[in-house]
């Protein structure tokens, strides 16, 4: 039996037939991945029904974000097998943009919390708050027992955020300890945290905390310790861990240090 011809396509109609523009069709031409079926006397370019498949191929690979030249390889020689492998590193490329795109939403949560925090905070004076669990990363405890420069919060910071590559977009704040709060040491770091939602435990215990916002640069935050610690007694508190400093405004949101805000907040009980 003889065959039916098959429909033929100029390029704008092959194109509108997928959605795509007619310069990615020259393009994929110019290059060798897919060409026309016959280019007539006239230079129009023709598609036929029978390539349709092979460009629903061409751009499902496509929307997977495999490369031309893997794609290239692929449709010279397809297989169950080579389909597979470019679908499971395709897969593992997504899951990491996925876990980048979350890191990045905590973020823009983050601001905004902080935002919305910042135009309720009371400067200058001590609240005692229930705060609930926070999923924090944890750097290595600081080995030394002299007090932490700047510089040296900068070094401690740059190795902490190589170690969580996967957490680049979470905030850092600091962790001062119970000890050295209780011998006047506030310019020591015990260690920093990060807040990052995919935290795995111990997470920073919830509670029952006093909360000091602060407006200052870094140098003046730590004397505000002994005006803290001393309203804690005075309010018949007393501190049971270690002090958490969240930067809130940093020299992301403005370049005037007086200006930048650090939120304080201390474990607490009722002394017995």
């Amino acid at each position: 039996m003889k065959r039916h011809e098959e429909k033929r396509y100029t390029t704008g109609e092959f194109a509108q037939y997928f959605g795509i523009r007619k310069d990615t069709l020259f393009y994929y031409d110019r290059i060798g991945l897919f060409s026309p079926a016959a280019v007539g006397q006239n230079g129009y370019r023709y598609y036929t029904s029978s390539q349709i498949s092979a460009m629903d191929t061409l751009l499902m690979l496509r929307q997977m974000n495999v490369p031309i030249r893997e794609i290239q390889e692929y449709l010279h020689a397809p297989s169950p097998e080579r389909l597979r492998e470019m679908t499971q590193a395709q897969l593992e490329k997504t899951k990491q943009e996925i876990r980048k795109l979350q890191a990045l939403q905590q973020t823009f949560q983050r601001i905004l919390d902080m935002s919305d925090e910042i135009s309720q905070a009371v400067f200058g004076k001590v609240l005692m708050k229930n705060l609930p669990p926070q999923p924090i990363i944890l750097s290595k405890p600081n080995s030394s027992q002299l007090e932490t420069t700047s510089e040296e919060w900068s070094d401690i910071y740059g190795a902490f955020m190589r170690e969580n590559v996967s957490a680049y977009a979470a905030y850092a704040g600091s962790i001062l300890a119970l000890d050295d709060l209780k011998n006047g040491c506030f310019r020591r770091i015990e260690r920093l945290f990060l807040a990052n939602s995919a935290a795995k435990p111990p997470y920073r215990p919830g509670g029952l905390y006093a909360v000091l916002y602060h407006q200052g640069n870094y140098e003046s935050i730590p004397s505000v310790y002994p005006y803290l610690i001393g309203e804690i007694q005075k309010l018949g508190f007393e501190m049971t861990g270690d002090a958490y400093e969240e930067y809130l405004i940093t020299e992301l949101a403005t370049n005037q240090p007086d200006s930048f805000i650090t939120k304080i907040i201390i474990p607490v009980k009722e002394k017995a």
